[in-house]
Order: structure tokens, then sequence, then C-alpha cells
């Protein structure tokens, strides 16, 4: 038995790595890779459906000028529900990472201006 473990260690050795340097060398998504969410101001007209398709309640509608979707990203799973429910196709989803990380859980919170690309 060790020397099956030893054997296998050897080989692995000389094997080339496969560890991807990420974030400075970025990793290619798929085609149908759902990331960021972003919010187009002109054709979203605040009916609230993407709130209530959402299965995690992680979307809300909040008053920005006019009613617009605010999104909890960390409870968000990307499922895409809101984005295929949307009667005028104002929600899409983007091949934008999203770091899902933050010692602070409002950072994780995406408003209408975030979801606009207003502020940033």
């Amino acid at each position: 038995m060790v020397l099956e473990n030893f054997e296998e260690a050897i080989k692995n050795t000389f094997r080339p790595n496969v560890t991807r340097l990420c974030p400075e060398i970025p990793t290619e998504v798929s085609d149908r890779y759902r990331g960021l969410h972003k919010l187009d101001r002109d054709k979203c007209i605040g009916c609230g459906i993407c709130a209530r398709t959402c299965p995690t309640r992680a979307i809300r509608i909040v008053r920005y000028g006019r009613w617009f979707p605010m999104i909890d990203f960390g409870h968000c799973m990307f499922c895409g529900l809101c984005v295929d429910q949307c009667p005028n196709e104002a929600l899409t989803m983007t091949k934008e990472y999203v770091e899902v990380i933050s010692p602070d859980r409002y950072a994780l919170i995406y408003g209408p201006g975030q979801l606009m690309r207003e502020e940033e």
C-alpha cells in the first residue's frame, strides 16, 4: 500500500500543473455562464415580477427615482429565473464574476445604481 502511494506521488510530480493564477489570469467562462446581473434603466417598468419569481427572495423592489430591483448577491443562487421572467428583458446576466465573499454582508447588496453600472 505504501509503495503504491509513493509510486503515484512520483508520477504526479512530473505532470504539468493545472493550477490557475486567479485573479491575475482570468479563467475563460462558458457562453452559458451566469454572472452578475445588469439592469437596463430604459426597459425596466418596475413590475416586480423578478422579485416574486426569485426562489431565495434575494430581490427587492426599491425606489430609485422610480421602482427598480435591488439584488442581494449573498443570497442569490444565480438561477436566472428573474431574467427569464422579465417581460421587457430589462434584467440580463453578464459574464462578470461576482465575489461572493466579503466580511461586510451589505457590500453584497447591489442597488439599482450598481446594477445599472452607474455607481461602482
